[in-house]
């Protein structure tokens, strides 16, 4: 019999069940419910399977995109989670807001309108959470995935040059605005 973690099959960080060579991925193994998850965990899976034991899933954050008209990104924790955690542990916030309006690339666009935001702590402003609604803003969920997964402080992205024009550059600008420094607003 299969342990459960609520309605989810319970695996450990090498997506073992508690069943012998089990092992479970995807939507069957709970939240978050993607696609990109699932064949990370499956990546994953076939590399333990093939004796490479050191590898673990467990990632720091898993970017969710919905491709609507404006798109979404989040990764991470959003204001209000961040906030939450923030109380639990006793740390304060910063975060800002990039509007695209201040874009060069995304003025080139049909539809100019949307933002990126970052949520980091106050303290030493390590990023938590990075959000973002525009035309073709999936194509930033890439770094802020990779953002959030090396622990990437305001700094850290503020002093990446960042190609211009993109709307990459909104996420730089965000972080430069959260210290104070933007060059665009």
């Amino acid at each position: 019999m299969l342990d459960m973690a609520g309605r989810a099959v319970k695996v450990d960080a090498q997506c073992r069940t508690s069943m012998k060579d089990v092992w479970a991925i995807g939507d069957l193994t709970g939240e978050p419910l993607l696609a990109h998850r699932a064949m990370a965990q499956g990546e994953l899976v076939a590399e333990v399977i093939a004796g490479h034991t050191q590898y673990r899933f467990e990632p720091a954050s898993i970017p969710a995109v919905c491709f609507t008209d404006p798109e979404i990104v989040v990764a991470g924790h959003t204001p209000a989670a961040a906030e939450e955690l923030g109380a639990k542990q006793g740390f304060k916030l910063m975060q800002a807001i990039f509007p695209f309006a201040a874009n060069g690339r995304a003025l080139s666009l049909e539809a100019p309108e949307g933002f990126v935001r970052v949520v980091a702590r106050a303290d030493n402003h390590l990023v938590l959470g990075i959000q973002a609604v525009g035309q073709g803003v999936s194509e930033l969920s890439t770094a802020f995935g990779l953002a959030m997964e090396m622990g990437a402080r305001l700094e850290d992205i503020a002093g990446t040059i960042h190609a211009h024009p993109t709307q990459g550059e909104g996420f730089q600008e965000a972080a430069l605005k959260a210290l104070g420094h933007a060059l665009h607003i």
